[in-house]
């Protein structure tokens, strides 16, 4: 059965059961048989690993938030120092069977300024305190949901460049390969093309592709049965004209002269 990702699909919070801070020994193992509610769990300090019966497993370290879903069973192994927490049960209007998941970018560092937060407004006697209590845990909420999709966009872009490069790699000497028509193929801008390319290889796309034919050229170079046109040809390049300027311009010498210097 698939199991909703919280991150992916806006859930309504119907209420608040509880926020308490909590301290467990180390080398502490527990169980838990199907948990009563849904719960966000900041830790403090210590270390543990989660192990669930659909085979998920993760170990929360300090500073890291993790969801825990209604009905879920899992085993706690404390690994390190007493592991100290805050954690609120909750309830999800859904009845839909969630995954469990573990957040511990870096972008969470103030995360914590909103679980104490939490933990005060709740335990008030103030009047309002449940209502600001909702309202700060929805905050929660929104913060690992943005700081997810975040993640996943990042991880996008980068599947995106691996797939450029690729295509790069295996259609160089195809004379119709342009960075435009690279860009379309992926479905973005040309210009989003070109910056996230330099930012993930430290280069231009145009620049990687010239490179990438030039080595190619060289190689062919080595048969004397070839023509320097037809190496230039093979590697993608529209002109024997255009190959000698990119050529001398790259190496500072002409095809001519670096042939006969092979």
């Amino acid at each position: 059965m698939k199991k909703t990702d919280i991150m992916q699909e806006s859930l309504c919070i119907q209420r608040i059961l509880s926020v308490i801070q909590g301290k467990i020994p180390s080398n502490k193992i527990l169980s838990v048989k199907g948990r009563h509610s849904d719960a966000f769990v900041y830790v403090i300090s210590g270390s543990c690993t989660y192990r669930f019966d659909d085979k998920i497993e993760f170990t929360a370290n300090a500073g890291d938030v993790f969801y825990l879903p209604y009905q879920s069973i899992y085993t706690m192994h404390i690994r390190t120092g007493d592991y100290n927490y805050i954690f609120c049960d909750f309830e999800f209007a859904e009845t839909a069977a969630r995954c469990s998941a573990l957040y511990s970018n870096q972008e969470l560092k103030n995360i914590n300024n909103l679980f104490v937060k939490l933990l005060n407004r709740h335990n008030s006697s103030a009047s309002n305190a449940y209502t600001e209590s909702m309202s700060i845990l929805y905050g929660i909420y929104s913060t690992l949901q943005q700081n997810t999709q975040k993640s996943y966009l990042d991880e996008s872009k980068k599947r995106d460049m691996i797939i450029a490069k690729q295509h790069i790699d295996e259609s160089f000497n195809h004379p119709e390969l342009s960075i435009s028509r690279l860009a379309e193929k992926i479905g973005i801008s040309e210009v989003y093309l070109r910056k996230l390319f330099k930012a993930q290889y430290g280069v231009s796309p145009s620049s990687y592709l010239i490179s990438i034919r030039l080595e190619n050229a060289k190689k062919l170079m080595k048969y004397p049965f070839l023509t320097l046109e037809e190496c230039a040809l093979q590697s993608g390049f529209s002109s024997l004209q255009y190959f000698c300027r990119l050529f001398k311009k790259e190496t500072g010498s002409s095809p001519g002269k670096y042939r006969k210097e092979l």
